[in-house]
């Protein structure tokens, strides 16, 4: 075996133990298979944006207004739980409704249940008890059209730990869900938030790790 097959095996070697460590760190079962671990350094890395329950204002008929809420899911330098890039999620929730996410497709045997591995960090401002928003995060058996179509990946709240202002503070949240894949083969995979309360968020997400294990 060549010098740089040997370096090619460990570097994929420390991919698997780091999927892993992030899995057992969130509190999930470490899978069988090894997960896919995403970072965002260079790109969203297959990742998508989606949104929805963004009207907003008056907008039937010829009258003018502002018919959605103002919104960005990208790539950020900014922020990050490891390496130098995460993803930035910014809502100006005006109408107490807007969801938005990063999804993403993965490979699967068609009609098949799966148990679904998902672990990542949330970067939240959101302090004190009361008035934060609410995570979304799980597996589909479709990519997400429309609000209703995310109601069994509601999670819990945004909420700090903190008792006062003081930042963002990186969260590490992990989720087991069961899914059927579709029959293209498909299972789709959401991570974003819910705005539960009226006026503008950021939030970063960031070291998302998927696994997949047939059930």
């Amino acid at each position: 075996m060549t010098s740089r097959m040997v370096a090619a095996a460990g570097v994929v070697l420390v991919s698997v133990i780091v999927a892993a460590a992030f899995l057992w760190a969130a509190g999930l079962e470490v899978p069988s298979t090894p997960a896919e671990t995403f970072s965002f350094e260079v790109d969203l890395e297959g990742w998508a944006a989606g949104s929805a329950d963004l009207a907003f204002g008056n907008c039937t008929g010829a009258s003018q207004g502002n018919c959605t809420v103002s919104w960005s899911v990208e790539r950020t330098t900014e922020l990050a739980r490891n390496g130098q890039a995460s993803v930035k999620m910014s809502l100006d929730n005006l109408n107490d409704a807007g969801k938005i996410w990063i999804e993403r497709s993965f490979d699967a045997t068609p009609g098949r249940t799966y148990l679904v591995h998902l672990a990542f960090a949330v970067a939240s401002a959101d302090f004190g008890s009361g008035n934060h928003w609410t995570i979304l995060a799980g597996a589909l058996t479709s990519r997400p059209a429309a609000g209703e179509s995310l109601t069994t990946v509601v999670r819990g709240d945004t909420g700090n730990g903190l008792d006062s202002a003081g930042g963002y503070v990186w969260l590490q949240k992990g989720y087991d869900c069961l899914v059927r894949a579709g029959p293209d083969g498909h299972v789709w995979v959401v991570v974003g938030v819910w705005g539960t309360w009226e006026g503008p968020r950021t939030y970063y997400i960031d070291s998302v790790n998927v696994a997949l294990e047939p059930a």
